[in-house]
């Protein structure tokens, strides 16, 4: 057996071997018609259960709604929410959760409205004015994705499902954090990212920031005052970053020209020609779909592995994916996800 092939085979054996424990024990019942949910802003919310109806306006929570085994229960949905092929034909109420279109949502009648924290206060009160929960949920933070799998299988009446994934993405993470904990600071690069458009970063304490944290860099932009910054050339050049990377969005399929393409842009720019990441051709891109959710711990491979190429030499992040695909959605891996 080769090295890589053993180290992912071997997780996948402590993966089962945690879902054959969790198996034992009695599932959990509801104790009544009512859940409470505190979402992400600590707000408690009351869900009457069973939730049969449910329109989901952050594809994060979509994606974890899917793993759960009730992708059925989505009624409704935001544009990027396309992580199982019947989402296609769900109807579109939302391009994310920043725009809703709310007589759409009450028109669908649903039993809960999950979004992210881009939904404002004004249009959460007038969906909650018409009688209709809303739960605003950080999926997309691999910080606090476990809490929202658990959340979710609470309120789905899913909690044993829910285990069994919170046991797969834990014994991953608990990979990547035993071979990063011995890191000096000293030793972490200095990561500068960008997404949705050039120069467009984010600060201490957001999804990315997180993920960057996680594998084991520093984010250049983390002390800035400013939650999603608009960086300066100038700016990403006396930081000096070692190492560059570029998110795509993922509304739509990505193939290999569209991440070539995001990389030689940003090598094109002559403003960054002197920055050590573009001297040292350490820029990389990578799609939004597996840097959040549930998928999120195969971001956190691919970044680990960037940082710290020595450290994670056995590891395979594509394997690890094919694994998650196949064990939360009962999909084969297609399409690509970064480059180089």
């Amino acid at each position: 057996m080769d090295k890589k092939g053993g180290i992912t085979g071997s997780i996948f054996c402590l993966c089962l071997l945690m879902l054959s424990l969790s198996g034992c024990a009695e599932e959990t019942t509801l104790p009544s018609e009512t859940v409470t949910i505190v979402d992400s802003t600590g707000r408690s919310v009351d869900i009457s259960c069973p939730v049969e109806r449910i329109v989901s306006i952050t594809s994060a929570a979509s994606e974890v709604i899917c793993a759960l085994d009730a992708g059925d229960r989505i009624v409704g949905r935001d544009s990027y929410s396309l992580v199982a092929p019947h989402l296609g034909d769900v109807p579109v109420v939302a391009g994310s959760s920043a725009s809703p279109n709310i007589e759409l949502i009450l028109e669908l009648d649903p039993d809960v409205v999950i979004a992210d924290t881009m939904l404002s206060d004004d249009l959460r009160e007038r969906i909650e004015e018409a009688g209709i929960p809303v739960i605003v949920e950080s999926a997309w933070d691999a910080t606090t994705v476990i809490k929202v799998v658990r959340n979710f299988g609470m309120m789905l009446d899913k909690e044993e499902r829910a285990y069994e994934i919170i046991g797969f993405i834990e014994q991953y993470q608990y990979i990547i954090e035993e071979r990063i904990a011995s890191l000096e600071e000293a030793n972490k690069p200095a990561v500068y990212f960008e997404f949705y458009k050039p120069y467009f970063t984010s600060s201490s304490g957001t999804p990315l920031d997180n993920l960057v944290t996680v594998s084991g860099g520093k984010n250049i932009a983390r002390e800035e005052s400013t939650r999603y910054p608009t960086a300066s050339p100038e700016w990403v050049v006396e930081r000096d970053p070692d190492i560059i990377i570029s998110i795509l969005s993922a509304a739509e399929d990505i193939t290999e020209e569209m991440l070539k393409e995001a990389r030689e842009e940003i090598l094109s720019r002559q403003e960054l020609n002197s920055v050590k990441a573009v001297e040292d051709d350490r820029v990389y891109v990578l799609c939004s779909a597996i840097r959040s959710g549930v998928l999120s711990i195969v971001g956190e491979f691919y970044l680990a592995k960037w940082f710290h190429p020595d450290l994670f030499e056995d590891i395979d992040p594509e394997e690890v994916h094919e694994e998650l695909i196949q064990e939360l959605f009962g999909q084969k891996l297609e399409g690509v996800y970064v480059y180089p």
